[in-house]
C-alpha cells in the first residue's frame, strides 16, 4: 500500500460524497466563482523574494539572580606526574610518606638535596617546575607549620625610614628564600619586595635611583601595586590586610638548584599560591623590566587566590588542579582575567609613569585572533600565549553584561568547585542568559574590533553584541596590522585571519573547516565585477548553507560602501546582517560588485578542559553558491474552469476485468503512473500490487501474495504483469536492497532508449505497524525488450529527504530541453511541492539542480518548498502553452478533492487553482459507506490524454489490515484498484 497509509490521523471525518457514473460535473467549491473571475494575463516576471529569517534575539541581561549549579560526577584524579628523575611526590603518592614528610623533604630537595634521604633524591631535572613548585604550595597549604616553613616562612618589612633620610632598602639582614639570598627589602603599605641590586656580574634591579635613595624599578614596583589594589578593591575583589604580614614580590627567582647541578628554571613570573607569610606570593624572574605593567597583572593572581581555601583544599583537588587538564584549563581564565584586570586599572586610573607600559595587555592578541578557529580556551602552557591574548572574551562579557561579570566567574569558582567555562556558563545563567548563544555576537565583534553601530531603525540596538566599546580597539588592530594572516586588504584595515574567495555568478563550491571548540571561521566572499544578470545590474543571490551541524551558529555580515552607492565597501561598518533560515541556509539577494559578505561561524560546543577542547577537531563544511534569478517564461493563462467530468472511464474496465480472470498476476495495486513506449505498449507503474488468482466468487484468498511493487505492460485491451520471482512465488519486480527494506514505485519516462523508472527505498526501524520511514531515492534502468530485470539502478539525490518522483515531466515535453522532476516534502497534511530539473532524459547521470526562489541551485539541501497542498503523487502536464497540475488536496487529511492549478512554466508559480472532481469512495459517508476506504494520489495519464481533455487516475484502498475473508481486502478486491475518470478543461 502506498505510503499515504501512514498518515493516520487519529479520527478522520472526511466530506460526504455520492456515486456517480457517466458523465458527471465537477464537484461545487466555494471557490469556484471567484477562481474562474480572476484576471488572467501575461504571468509576471519572478523575483527574488525575501526569505524568512530568523533572527537572533539581542541578549539582554537580567538583573543577576544565582543560578543553581550545575553537578559535575566525581572522576577518579590521577596524581600528578613530574617525570620518572623526581621521587619524592612519587613516593607520597603511593603512600610512602605522609603529606607532612612529602612537603618537607620536597623544600628540602630544593635548598639542601643532600639533605633528603638517598631513596628519595632527584636524579635530574624535573618535568614543569613552576608546576612542580605550585603543588608543593598547595600541599604546604595544609600541613603543619614546621614543615611548610622552607617555602612559607614568615618575613617581615623593614623600619620605616624618617623622611629626611631617604630609603636604604639594602640595609636590612638578608633574607633566604628557595636558594637565593636577597639584601634588599622596600615596603609601601600592605606590600614588601625582596630584591639585589645588579652589579659585579649579578643579576638584580638596576643600579638607577630615585631622589628618596630607592631604586627606580622598586619604586615603580610598589607605586604600580599602590594603585593596583585600591582599584581591584573598588572592583570588589577581596585581599585582606594582616597585621605584621604583608604581600611579598620577590625579584631575582631565576632557579631553584637540585641534584647534580640541574635546576627547576623560572622563566616567565607566576604566583605561588602559599608562599612567604603563608600567602600568595608573587615570584618573578631576573630579566623582567616591565616595572609598572607586571605587578598589575600579577597582582591579579593573588586576588584570584583568594578565591581558593588553600587550607581546605581536597588532596583530590590539588592533585586534580595540578595533574595537567585543570591546570591548564584554569591557567587561561587566570591569564586572560589577569591581563584585562591590568587593563581596568590603566582605565579607571590612567597614570602612566612609564609610557606604553598601558598597553602590554594587548601585545598578544594576535596570538588569538590569528588563529580564530583554536578552542575557545586554549591553553598554550606555563607563560605562553593564546591564554594572554584572550584577554578579549573577559572584555566582551562584561561590556555585554555586566562590569562585575569577571568577579561573578571566580564566585562561582569559589562557590562551587567550577572550571571556567562552568563558571562562564553559570554566571551568565544567573543573568539569564545562554553562553553558547553569545559567541557568535563575540567572534562577530572580534572581526569587526570596533564599536558596534547601530541598526536600521525601529531595532537600532540589534546590532549591540556585534563589538566594543573600549577605546583600545585600534590598539588591537594596530597589534596585528602587520603580521601574517591579520593584515588587511580590499576590504578595510587588519583583522582576524580569514579566508577571503572572489565569487561570480555561478560559483558553485564546498568549503571545509576545521575548528576546535569555541572557536570561529571568516569567510569573505567577494563579488565580481560584470558577473551575473545584467538585468539587475549583474547580480546573483548568494547562498551560504551552514545546516550540517546542529552545535554550529552563524551570520553574515554585509559591509557598507565607503562612500555613495557602488563604491568599495568598507570594513568595520556594518550595512546589514543575513541570518540562517529554518533550514540552516543564509541568503544574500541582490550580490553584485563591489559587494563583500562575510560569513562568521562558530561551533557552540564548549570543552571544559583546555586541553581537550585544543584536541578535539572537527571538520565543518559550508556550501556556498551563487545563483541567477529565475526568469520565468512569458505566456497568457487561460481561465482554467472544468466543463465535463466523466467516471469510470477505459482502462478502469480493462483492468476488472483482468484481475478477474487472472491465474497469477496484477488483481489490485496503487501508484498508478504510465509510460508510454516507442512500439505503443504502454506500461503501468504500480507499488503495493496483489497477485492473484482470485476465488470463483470474486473474493480473494487469504493465502493472495502482496508484493511491493510490479509492472502491468498495456498492449491493446491485453495486460501482461511483470513482477520477480515465479509465479507461484512472486516478488517484488524492484528487489529490496537488504533486510527490512523496500521500494515503491514513482514516475517513468524513456531516457536513451531505456525505460527509467524512479523508486523510493522506504525501511522498518521497529516492530510497529508504522515503524518504517523513507530511506533514499533511487532510478532503475529497463530495457525496452526485457522489463523483468532492471539493468542498473543507481543512487538519486536524497540529502533532503524529499521523496522524488512523485512525478516527472520530461524533457521532451517540458519545452527547454529539461526533464522536470517533482518531490514531495512529506507531512500528515498541507505537504509541499519540491522540484528539480536535470537537462536532457537522464537521471541518472545528469547535473541536477533544485529550484528555489532565488534560482536554480545545484545542492539539494537548499531546495525550498513551492505549494502547499500537493500529494506524494501528482502530475504536471503542457497544456495549451502552458503547464497543468494535477493534484488531490492534502490540506485536510485524506480529502477526497483534487485540484488543478497553471503556470506558465514548469516550475511555477502555479496560480488558479480549482476543483476538478471530489473523489467518491472514501470514508463513512462515502460510496462503500466505510469509515477504513480512503482514496489519494490523483495524477494525469498524458499518453490518454490530448488537447483540453485528459485521462487522470487515482487509488482506493483500505486502512482494514485485517488478515481474515470478512476483511475488505479478502471480501471486495475491488476496492484497491485504480480509478480512472476524463475531465475537459474550458
Amino acid at each position: 500500500m502506498r505510503k499515504t497509509l501512514a498518515l493516520v490521523i487519529a479520527t478522520v471525518v472526511l466530506a460526504g460524497a455520492v456515486s456517480t457514473s457517466g458523465a458527471a460535473q465537477a464537484a461545487p467549491d466555494p471557490d469556484t466563482a471567484r477562481a474562474a473571475s480572476r484576471a488572467v494575463g501575461t504571468a509576471p516576471a519572478p523575483h527574488t523574494p525575501e526569505p524568512d529569517l530568523i533572527t537572533p534575539p539581542v541578549p539582554r541581561p537580567k538583573p543577576f539572580e544565582e543560578a543553581p549549579p550545575s553537578i559535575a560526577p566525581h572522576k577518579a584524579v590521577t596524581p600528578p606526574d613530574f617525570g620518572p628523575n623526581e621521587r619524592i611526590l612519587s613516593a607520597y603518592h603511593r603512600g610512602k610518606l605522609s603529606r607532612d614528610d612529602a612537603v618537607r623533604y620536597g623544600l628540602t630537595a630544593l635548598r639542601s638535596p643532600r639533605a633528603v634521604p638517598a631513596h628519595l633524591r632527584q636524579t635530574g631535572a624535573i618535568r614543569d617546575p613552576q608546576r612542580y613548585l605550585t603543588y608543593l604550595s598547595m600541599l604546604a597549604a595544609s600541613v603543619e607549620p614546621g614543615a611548610a616553613r622552607m617555602i612559607a616562612p614568615d618575613v617581615a618589612a623593614p623600619a620605616a625610614a624618617p623622611a629626611a633620610a631617604g630609603y636604604d632598602d639594602c640595609a636590612a639582614d638578608p633574607f633566604d628564600y628557595l636558594g637565593v639570598t636577597y639584601r634588599c627589602r622596600a615596603s609601601a603599605g600592605e606590600f614588601l619586595i625582596l630584591f639585589n641590586i645588579a652589579g659585579a656580574g649579578r643579576p638584580g634591579i638596576p643600579a638607577d635611583y630615585h631622589s628618596n635613595g630607592r631604586a627606580m624599578a622598586v619604586q615603580h614596583l610598589l607605586n604600580s601595586l599602590a594603585i593596583a589594589v585600591d582599584e581591584y578593591r573598588e572592583m570588589g575583589y577581596p585581599l585582606p590586610v594582616r597585621d605584621g604580614k604583608p604581600w611579598v614580590l620577590v625579584y631575582g627567582v631565576d632557579e631553584i638548584p637540585v641534584v647534580g647541578g640541574v635546576g627547576l628554571e623560572i622563566d616567565a613570573p607566576f604566583v605561588l599560591p602559599f608562599g612567604l607569610n603563608q600567602q600568595a606570593t608573587i615570584l618573578v624572574p631576573n630579566g623582567q623590566t616591565d616595572w609598572d605593567y607586571l605587578p598589575r597583572h600579577e597582582l591579579f593572581h593573588v586576588m584570584q587566590y583568594q578565591y581558593w581555601d588553600k587550607s581546605d583544599v581536597s588532596l583530590d583537588f590539588i592533585a586534580s588542579y595540578v595533574r595537567g587538564k585543570e591546570f591548564g584549563s584554569m591557567n587561561w581564565w587566570m591569564e586572560a582575567t589577569a591581563e584585562w584586570a591590568a587593563h581596568q586599572t590603566y582605565v579607571r586610573e590612567p597614570y602612566l609613569p612609564i609610557p606604553g607600559e598601558e598597553k602590554l595587555y594587548a601585545r598578544n592578541v594576535h596570538d588569538v585572533l590569528s588563529m580564530p578557529g583554536s578552542a575557545l580556551n586554549s591553553w598554550g602552557g606555563l607563560g605562553r600565549s593564546p591564554q594572554y591574548g584572550a584577554f578579549l572574551l573577559p572584555t566582551y562579557l562584561t561590556e555585554q553584561i555586566d562590569p562585575v561579570f569577571v568577579r561573578r566567574t571566580w564566585e562561582s569558582i569559589r562557590d562551587h568547585d567550577h572550571l571556567p567555562i562552568e563558571a562562564i556558563r553559570h554566571a551568565a545563567q544567573g543573568y539569564g542568559l545562554n553562553f553558547k548563544d553569545m559567541l557568535l555576537g563575540y567572534h562577530i565583534a572580534n572581526y569587526r574590533l570596533a564599536k558596534a553601530n547601530a541598526a536600521p531603525a525601529p531595532t537600532v540596538d540589534a546590532w549591540r553584541s556585534y563589538g566594543y566599546t573600549d577605546t583600545d580597539t585600534k590598539l588591537w588592530r594596530d597589534n596585528i596590522s602587520a603580521l601574517s594572516g591579520t593584515s588587511g586588504d580590499i576590504l578595510g584595515g587588519a583583522r582576524p585571519a580569514r579566508k577571503s574567495h572572489s565569487t561570480p555568478a555561478g560559483t558553485h563550491v564546498e568549503y571545509q573547516d576545521i575548528l576546535r571548540k569555541g572557536g570561529a571561521v571568516y569567510h569573505d566572499f567577494r563579488a565580481v565585477q560584470s558577473s551575473g544578470d545584467p538585468g539587475c545590474g549583474y547580480c546573483s543571490t548568494l547562498l551560504i548553507d551552514t545546516s550540517k551541524d546542529a552545535n554550529r551558529s552563524s551570520a553574515v555580515v554585509i559591509w557598507s560602501p565607503a562612500g555613495s552607492a557602488g563604491t568599495q565597501v568598507k570594513y568595520p561598518s556594518i550595512k546589514t546582517m543575513r541570518y540562517p533560515d529554518a533550514g540552516g541556509l543564509i541568503t544574500v539577494p541582490d550580490f553584485a560588485y563591489p559587494m563583500v559578505a562575510t560569513l562568521v561561524s562558530t561551533w557552540t560546543e564548549l570543552g571544559i578542559h583546555s586541553a581537550d577542547a585544543d584536541s578535539s577537531p572537527k571538520t565543518f563544511s559550508t556550501y556556498v553558491e551563487t545563483t541567477l534569478p529565475l526568469t520565468g517564461r512569458s505566456c497568457v493563462l487561460r481561465p482554467l474552469s472544468v466543463r465535463s467530468v466523466e467516471t469510470t472511464v477505459e482502462p478502469e474496465g480493462t483492468f476488472n476485468r483482468y484481475a478477474a480472470s487472472t491465474p497469477d498476476g496484477w488483481t489490485g495495486g496503487d501508484s498508478t503512473y504510465s509510460v508510454k513506449l516507442p512500439d505503443g505498449r504502454i506500461v503501468w507503474l504500480f507499488s503495493d500490487t496483489w497477485m492473484g488468482p482470485l476465488n470463483g466468487d470474486g473474493t480473494r484468498p487469504v493465502s493472495a501474495p502482496l508484493v511491493n511493487n510490479t509492472f502491468v505492460v498495456q498492449s491493446g485491451g491485453t495486460l501482461t504483469t511483470y513482477q520477480g520471482g515465479t509465479a507461484g512465488a512472486p516478488r517484488a519486480l524492484m528487489p529490496p536492497s537488504g533486510p527490512g527494506k523496500w521500494y515503491w514505485v514513482g514516475d517513468g519516462h524513456l531516457s536513451g532508449g531505456q525505460l527509467q523508472v524512479v523508486y523510493q527505498e522506504y525501511e522498518r526501524f521497529g516492530s510497529g505497524a508504522w515503524d518504517w520511514r523513507f530511506n533514499r531515492n533511487v532510478v532503475a534502468n529497463f530495457a525496452l525488450s526485457n522489463l523483468r530485470t532492471p539493468v542498473s539502478v543507481r543512487e538519486l539525490p536524497s540529502a533532503s529527504g524529499v521523496a522524488w518522483g512523485s512525478g516527472l515531466l520530461p524533457a521532451s515535453r517540458s519545452g527547454d530541453g529539461y526533464t522536470y522532476v517533482y518531490g514531495v516534502d512529506d507531512s500528515p497534511i498541507n505537504k509541499q511541492m519540491r522540484i528539480a530539473r536535470v537537462y536532457g532524459s537522464d537521471l541518472a547521470n545528469g547535473t541536477w539542480q533544485y529550484h528555489t526562489p532565488w534560482g536554480w541551485t545545484f545542492r539539494e539541501q537548499n531546495s525550498r518548498n513551492l505549494l502547499t497542498g500537493i500529494a506524494n503523487e501528482y502530475s504536471v502536464t503542457p497544456w495549451g502553452g502552458q503547464f497543468l497540475l494535477l493534484s488531490q488536496d492534502s490540506t485536510e487529511a485524506f480529502s477526497g478533492q483534487i485540484n488543478a492549478w497553471t503556470s506558465c512554466s514548469p516550475y511555477g508559480p502555479f496560480t488558479q487553482k480549482t476543483p476538478v472532481y471530489r473523489m467518491p469512495e472514501p470514508g463513512p459517508y462515502g460510496s462503500y459507506w466505510n469509515p477504513y476506504v480512503i482514496s489519494y494520489n490523483a495524477h494525469v495519464h498524458p499518453a490518454l490524454s490530448s488537447g483540453d481533455t485528459f485521462i487522470a487516475s487515482y487509488n482506493v484502498n483500505s486502512m482494514d489490515t485485517r488478515v481474515s475473508p470478512d476483511a475488505d481486502h479478502y471480501r471486495d478486491p475491488g476496492i484497491y484498484r485504480p480509478r480512472f475518470f476524463r475531465f475537459t478543461l474550458g
